[in-house]
C-alpha cells in the first residue's frame, strides 16, 4: 500500500509539471496555425524565439510560403471578473512587421482562456483578434511542433 500511495503521489506531481501554467518562457518553440476568416483559410508557421521575441510567415495549401515576419510580445493575465479565470487566463499581444514594409505594424492578441502548456501541444483553439480584421474574433487552431 505504501509503494502505491507513493506511485500515485509521484504520477501526481509528474502530471502537474506537465500541464503547466502558460508563461513566455514556456512559450519558446514552434507552433502551426490554421484559421478561418470568413472564407478564407491561413496557414501560419509561428516561431516563439525567446521570451519577447517571434516569427511569423504564412504558408499556403499550394507550397508557396509569405516573407517570414518578426515582432514583439508580452503576456498578461486576462481581465475577467471571474477569479479563478482571471487567475489563469492569458492574453498573448503582439506586434509584428514585415522585411518588405517595416513602417507597417500589426498588432494582434490571442486569448488563451484557461489554456495550459499540454493543451498547446495537443492542439487546441483559441481566439484572435487583430488591427488587420477589426471588430472579428476569429478562432484559431494552434499545435506546438
Amino acid at each position: 500500500m505504501k509503494y502505491l500511495l507513493t506511485s500515485a503521489l509521484f504520477l501526481f506531481i509528474g502530471s502537474q509539471a506537465l500541464a503547466a501554467e502558460i508563461t513566455p518562457g514556456n512559450l519558446i518553440g514552434k507552433y502551426k496555425v490554421e484559421a478561418r476568416a470568413g472564407f478564407q483559410k491561413v496557414y501560419l508557421n509561428f516561431r516563439v524565439v525567446n521570451t519577447k521575441e517571434f516569427e511569423l510567415q504564412r504558408y499556403y495549401s499550394n507550397g508557396n510560403v509569405d516573407e517570414t515576419c518578426n515582432g514583439t510580445f508580452s503576456l498578461n493575465p486576462t481581465l475577467f471578473w471571474d477569479f479563478q479565470t482571471f487567475a489563469t487566463g492569458k492574453m498573448f499581444k503582439g506586434v509584428f512587421t514585415c522585411p518588405s514594409n517595416r513602417s507597417r505594424t500589426i498588432d494582434f492578441n490571442i486569448d488563451f482562456d484557461n489554456k495550459r502548456t499540454e493543451d498547446l501541444v495537443k492542439g487546441t483553439t483559441v481566439t484572435v483578434t487583430s488591427s488587420m480584421a477589426r471588430g472579428m474574433r476569429i478562432n484559431a487552431y494552434v499545435k506546438k511542433q
